[in-house]
């Protein structure tokens, strides 16, 4: 029995002494490939930051280069420790098919991801609208884009969901054109509303003069005359630009007697019939 047990020891010791080196160097390979992907996904992420300003793109390809050589790494290291890497590959491969089947959604979102990166429809910092979603791009990973809307709520939107839809990108261009609509009563004289909505737009700070503002009447309503103010300001200034000068617009009428009239109907009795009546 002892015997037994020597010899067991022996085969095992010889296992161990023999295994051991590949081990180490196993571990070796994937404490240095662990560091080597993070230190290479950062270098390539700043060279592609550096040559085309597009933080977007390099931030979607450190993640991809971060991903690639870690799973080499980890394929390198099983190789050493005398794994038939071929025959796992092949498995993978094979079973690739039913995963990508059951990762079917998650598949689409990387390929909608790359499309994003690659198409550029929009950038990291842009405003974008996404159906009935506004917000600022926070980031745009592998799987999913994150915003944040203008009341600090943070959206994390599959990609694919946004490759399919109809995406409005808010700030894409240095200047955006304003439309508001003033309706005055039709007792209030139009050329001095026109002359006040001129000098709230000569004076405003957000209101760009080229290309000049325009003012005219958009429609005869049953209550009110539709005036229209159509101008252009920085993109960064709409929503600003928007809530000033509906203040300034209604702050002025009411100083110089211009009405802003709400639904109302007028109802005129005809005294020939109401004196028959009595």
């Amino acid at each position: 029995m002892e015997a037994k047990f020597l010899l067991l020891y022996e085969r095992f010791e010889n296992w161990f002494f023999s295994f051991l080196p590949n081990f180490i160097s196993a571990l070796f390979i994937l404490v240095v490939g662990y560091y080597l992907s993070r230190i290479l996904s950062k270098y390539i992420s700043k060279a592609v930051i550096k040559a085309t300003k597009d933080e977007t793109l390099g931030e979607f390809l450190k993640n991809v280069v971060f991903v690639a050589v870690l799973i080499l790494t980890i394929i390198t290291a099983l190789s050493n420790l005398g794994v038939q890497t071929t025959s796992i590959i092949a498995v993978l491969g094979t079973a690739g098919l039913a995963i990508a089947l059951s990762l079917k959604d998650s598949l689409s979102n990387l390929a909608s991801g790359i499309l994003l990166v690659v198409l550029r429809h929009f950038n990291k910092g842009d405003t974008i609208s996404v159906g009935s979603i506004i917000g600022k791009v926070d980031s745009i990973n592998l799987f999913q884009t994150k915003l944040t809307t203008p009341d600090n709520q943070i959206v994390i939107l599959p990609n694919s969901s946004i490759v399919s839809a109809p995406i409005i990108n808010v700030n894409a261009n240095a200047t955006r054109r304003m439309d508001l609509i003033f309706g005055i009563g039709y007792a209030s004289d139009l050329r001095k509303a026109k002359q006040i909505l001129e000098e709230i737009l000569k004076d405003d700070e957000y209101v760009l003069d080229e290309p000049a503002p325009v003012i005219g009447v958009n429609a005869l309503n049953s209550s009110s005359v539709d005036l229209i103010v159509r101008f252009w300001v920085k993109s960064e200034n709409f929503f600003t630009a928007n809530i000033t000068m509906q203040q300034k617009v209604k702050m002025r009428f009411d100083e110089e007697g211009i009405e802003i009239p709400y639904n109302k109907l007028d109802i005129n009795l005809n005294q020939a019939l109401l004196g028959n009546q009595q």
